[in-house]
């Protein structure tokens, strides 16, 4: 049996899940990244009910800039999805205000499956907000539509809406055929002329795909060993097998293990965090731990004569990054021994560790070194970010103290060690003013510091990218570049040319703070909407490489347009009224 190749368009405001119902449904995964569509398409080989298929997914783009473009993709369409999001009643007010006349009007007797997408927040979003299943069921009768809902996210409810949308679309391709219409579509303007009189639109062009931005890979661990490594500004020595000095950081070890707070005597919880005056009455208390006492340079602990160095080594590596490191095959007597000191100063996951690559299960422990990555992080901002406990740098940011810590500053930033450990002023100043971003914005950066994560979304990124440029942070830059594009999706839904987002501005601020990711997203973006963004008041500022790149790349080419213009003309020509040829 030959297969049959069918046309499939989802339609449907902006944001409402169009482009992540066809990628899940063709890849059996959800895109992990939102990337906006222009128009795009895509194939798929399928059988249903012993039919086999060749489908052909064609996705539009919602925003009413496309009004007059979007329709070009309509010749031939054998089914449509038009699409609401369950949690946005603007969107499914746009299916009887906008959308079914717009299909309509164009394709009068294709069929047409309306989609209730992103059901899986049903549970999360108020219930005004969101649309019932019976509201949803109720605008379909009216409409004459079936109705199914969806969860991309989820994948519940894809193959049953493809499996109906291929039923319909094959039984409109079969009465077409039989019917000897021009085509699958003929709008309702053209009915009755001749077939010859009738060529097809102009092929439009692909867009292509947005580039992605990628997160870079977490270093806070790499970064975690160096300091210990380093033992730069370290508060504490430990004395191992009698004669050893090991130099190590409270406020590293305290945030990784309620031992190490019980023997420094800091408190957690919500309880204002103090050291002991008297720290050897915790000493007392605390398996391992020979003796305790201050030092000039800091606090001294002797550890019993049974710990051997290189055992306590691995301890202090897993305390400061997750995972102590080991050879590619430690013996089962250094495990035995690893395992006897987890359990000496509680720390359960050590433990886990060391038993997983006893039973060959080592591919599990990277993820255990993630996790407490993540909540070492959460208790050393609990316990010490911008708070003086052992704090020894202060900084001076709108009138305002904020405290912090010399060993974290100069391990996870490059252009903090250089300020602290060279010759200049700040090196030796207890108190360093800074100038330029707010209290919360600065704090937002030594949240980062701290803990490998930032409150970005509250803060703002375009606050944030400035001073993670300024202190070399290339991680924080890429999260900042990835909410940057997903805030320039969100506010361009409805209209690219209306919207209050400066893309170009952008543009140049992510060139002048090496964010070459949001770069090169915000270059595509402008090439690939450039009719509705060379209409706005900015677009004049595009200049040099800028200008030349978008000019270059535009979207639709001018290529494309002049064919456009030909094929109205063309159409005046014959005679057919181009007022309803709704073309760019």
């Amino acid at each position: 049996m030959a297969a049959l190749n069918l046309k499939l368009v989802i339609v449907g405001d902006g944001g409402v899940g169009k482009s992540c119902l066809l990628i899940t449904y063709n890849t059996e995964s959800f895109p992990s990244e939102y990337v906006p569509t222009v128009f795009d398409n895509y194939c798929r080989s399928i059988t249903v009910d012993g039919t086999p298929c060749n489908m052909a997914f064609w996705d539009t783009a919602g925003q009413e800039d496309y009004d007059r473009l979007r329709p070009l993709s309509y010749p031939q369409t054998d089914i449509f999805l038009m699409c609401f999001d369950i949690s946005n009643r603007a969107s499914f007010e746009n299916i009887s205000e906008k959308w079914f006349p717009e299909v309509r009007h164009f394709c009068p007797d294709t069929p047409i499956i309306l989609v209730g997408t992103k059901n899986d927040l049903r549970t999360d979003v108020a219930a005004s907000r969101c649309v019932s299943w019976q509201e949803g069921q109720q605008v379909a009768t009216s409409l004459n539509l079936p109705y199914h809902e969806t969860s991309s996210l989820k994948q519940v409810g894809l193959k049953e809406l493809m499996n109906h949308a291929v039923q319909l679309g094959s039984q409109s391709h079969k009465r077409q055929k039989k019917g000897g219409s021009i085509g699958k579509w003929v709008p309702s303007w053209l009915k009755g002329k001749k077939s010859n009189s009738l060529p097809p639109p102009p092929i439009m062009p692909p867009a292509g795909q947005a580039p992605w931005i990628e997160i870079e890979t977490s270093t806070i661990a790499d970064h975690m060993t160096q300091l210990l490594k380093s033992g730069d500004y370290s508060d504490v020595t430990f004395v191992v097998e009698g004669s050893h000095h090991v130099p190590a950081h409270k406020l590293v070890l305290c945030s990784a293990s309620e031992f190490f707070q019980n023997l420094f005597g800091v408190q957690s919880s919500n309880k204002k965090s103090k050291s002991s005056k008297s720290t050897p009455n915790f000493a007392s208390g605390c398996a391992g731990v020979a003796g305790i006492e201050e030092g000039t340079s800091g606090t001294v602990v002797t550890l019993r004569d049974d710990i051997s160095l290189e055992v306590f080594t691995h301890v202090l590596e897993f305390l400061y990054s997750g995972l102590p490191v080991l050879t590619e095959a430690p013996t089962e007597e250094k495990l035995t021994r690893l395992t006897a000191a987890a359990e000496l100063f509680h720390l359960p996951y050590l433990s886990q560790v060391c038993d997983n690559i006893i039973r060959k299960e080592e591919f599990l422990n990277p993820s255990i070194g993630t996790y407490l990555n993540d909540t070492t992080g959460q208790k050393i901002k609990e316990l010490f970010l911008n708070k003086s406990e052992l704090s020894d740098i202060s900084f001076i940011v709108q009138g305002t103290t904020v405290h912090a810590h010399k060993a974290i500053l100069t391990s996870r930033s490059e252009v903090m060690g250089v300020m602290f450990g060279g010759s200049f002023s700040e090196s030796s100043s207890s108190k360093v003013p800074v100038t330029g971003p707010s209290t919360d914005v600065f704090l937002a950066l030594l949240e980062y510091l701290y803990t490998d994560h930032a409150p970005i979304e509250d803060v703002g990124p375009l606050d944030i990218l400035p001073l993670a440029d300024q202190y070399g942070q290339t991680r924080l830059i890429s999260m900042c570049e990835l909410y940057m594009t997903k805030d320039v999706d969100r506010d361009t839904r409805e209209s690219i040319e209306k919207s209050s987002t400066d893309v170009i501005g952008l543009l140049v601020m992510a060139q002048m703070h090496n964010a070459p990711q949001l770069s090169s997203w915000c270059l595509h973006f402008i090439s690939t909407n450039y009719t509705a963004i060379s209409k706005r008041a900015e677009f004049s500022l595009l200049q040099g490489e800028n200008l030349k790149h978008v000019e270059e790349h535009q979207w639709p080419p001018v290529s494309y347009l002049k064919q456009v213009e030909e094929y109205e003309a063309m159409l005046k020509e014959k005679g057919h009224n181009t007022d309803k040829c709704v073309v760019m």
